[in-house]
């Protein structure tokens, strides 16, 4: 997805990333991924048009480390940068109401390390109404210190006053030629990652 990365990068370079993004195409692309690695380029303490990927901010951004009382693995420990997800662990199956109401909350207070309070919304589009209805007020008013970022497999779903407060960046599926590259990058065989490729297709 090197369209969308570019697309970043230059909004980086001109000190203009929107203050809502939607994120959307097929599960595996990199939605999430690029998600943190933006998270990481606007706080990042090296550079200002992209993300270092060694300062202690740009680290805490992507740390593993153990939720003991949640009983799972979890990313991320920057203060600034903040992941909803459905919990799981609850047997949810949606973005709550409560959760929003958390993101909307921290929104406006000031980051606490960093330049930016990012905040990323995985599976946007299973957000309950009276979730979704709720989120638009930020949306409509962002904080200048705030960004949201909507991750969605299924955008058809999220409703559309949100996404017309969203700048949309489409992910196209990953090419045979990108998976061969990854793959060959990592050592293996350049024929062997050729069928390789093929067959993850």
């Amino acid at each position: 997805n090197a369209r969308v990365r570019n697309i970043l990068q230059l909004a980086l370079g001109r000190g203009r990333v929107p203050h809502a993004l939607l994120f959307c195409g097929p599960r595996g692309v990199g939605k999430r991924a690029t998600a943190r690695v933006l998270a990481q380029a606007l706080n990042c303490t090296v550079r200002m048009d992209d993300a270092c990927g060694a300062c202690a901010s740009c680290l805490a951004v992507v740390n593993v480390y153990e939720d003991k009382a949640a009983k799972t693995v979890k990313i991320g420990t920057h203060p600034d940068v903040i992941e909803y997800e459905i919990d799981v662990k609850k047997e949810k199956t949606s973005i709550s109401i409560e959760q929003i109401r958390d993101l909307k909350a921290m929104a406006y207070l000031k980051p606490m390390l960093g330049r930016k309070r990012v905040f990323i919304v995985d599976d946007a589009d299973t957000m309950v109404d009276d979730a979704a209805n709720s989120i638009l007020k930020v949306l409509e008013e962002p904080p200048l210190h705030t960004h949201i970022i909507l991750i969605s497999d299924n955008p058809a779903l999220i409703l559309p006053t949100i996404k017309s407060r969203c700048q949309i960046l489409p992910f196209l599926p990953v090419s045979d030629e990108d998976v061969e590259k990854a793959l060959a990058e990592r050592g293996v065989d350049p024929e062997r990652a050729r069928i390789m490729a093929l067959v993850v297709r």
